[in-house]
């Protein structure tokens, strides 16, 4: 029987897995039908506005969940609001820079610079919650840095009236703000519900986004509205289908499917935008990439080693 059991219990795990990683990979793909209608209303809607429609808009599909699951609750209940304001004012500051690189530059060109983001997070890791980090996933982080100058360096050579220098400006500094509320977000589950920790990041940010009234918002015609209605709902059954996945499945193994977006981004720009990816993103955007499994492998080496430490340690 015992030998029964743990049969089942692995049954269970790999089931687990998998769906957790189905729940992922539908995740990539409401996002990235969201990034493809954003940066479609962005010829015509301020990015300010659609901040607002992205989150806003997000919220009925988080709460109806939560009411018809009886949680409504744990998505109110806090400890440390400040905590929370701080986290919306990064985060809020990091869409805004992605929407306005999504904007300014091709899909597959900005999707390959935000990649730096889980490379960010080991160098802020390192800095501000003191991680030990060593010399293979710094080798990491210096890599991803030459794979996004890769990708730059044609728009850095010839930079005269080249808008899309300033979207990759704008994609560069969101890596930053996307890294700095990952670390944040670590901290906070401390003490606050992951529920908690979404409801109230998307409720900040869309008042954050009104301040942008001031610099003028535009009443987009029906198609537009309704898209960037879309556009929020898709963002809100994302975000909870990828909290579903990590509820599932460990984090490290979830965390290579993030790559998928790149799929999707090409696939859209192509079909959509007809943006085709430059040599220069392939190459560059392929050394990020690679820099990122990376760290995501040395990551999960060294948790399972830390977890096999401690079931051998004497009691």
């Amino acid at each position: 029987m015992l030998v029964l059991s743990h049969h089942d219990d692995w049954k269970d795990r790999v089931m687990n897995s998998l769906v957790g990683i189905v729940w992922k990979l539908a995740a990539t793909c409401f996002f990235a039908v969201m990034i493809a209608i954003i940066k479609y209303a962005s010829a015509t809607v301020p990015t300010g506005q659609v901040v607002f429609y992205r989150c806003f808009f997000a919220l009925f599909p988080l709460l109806i969940v939560a009411i018809m699951q009886g949680k409504l609750r744990d998505s109110l209940r806090t400890a440390r609001p400040w905590l929370h304001f701080r986290r919306a004012l990064v985060g809020a500051s990091g869409m805004f820079c992605w929407f306005s690189a999504v904007g300014l530059m091709p899909l597959p060109e900005a999707t390959a610079i935000s990649f730096l983001s889980p490379l960010m997070v080991v160098a802020l890791a390192a800095i501000f919650l003191k991680e030990k980090v060593r010399f293979y996933r710094w080798t990491a982080v210096a890599a991803g840095f030459i794979g996004v100058l890769i990708i730059l360096w044609p728009r850095l050579s010839q930079s005269d009236g080249d808008v899309a220098l300033l979207g990759a400006f704008f994609a560069a500094i969101s890596t930053i703000f996307i890294a700095s509320t990952s670390i944040m977000v670590r901290q906070m589950t401390r003490s606050e519900t992951n529920a908690a920790i979404i409801f109230y990041f998307f409720v900040a940010t869309s008042c954050f986004s009104l301040v942008s009234l001031i610099w003028g918002w535009v009443l987009p015609d029906w198609q537009i509205i309704g898209l960037l209605v879309l556009a929020g709902v898709m963002g809100g059954l994302g975000q909870m289908l990828m909290t579903q996945a990590f509820r599932l499945t460990e984090a490290s193994l979830l965390a290579p499917f993030d790559y998928v977006n790149m799929i999707w981004a090409v696939i859209i720009g192509i079909l959509v935008f007809d943006e085709y990816p430059s040599m220069p993103v392939i190459i560059g955007g392929t050394i990020v990439i690679l820099a990122g499994m990376f760290v995501v492998y040395r990551e999960r080496a060294l948790g399972l080693a830390r977890k096999a430490e401690l079931r051998v340690k004497p009691l």
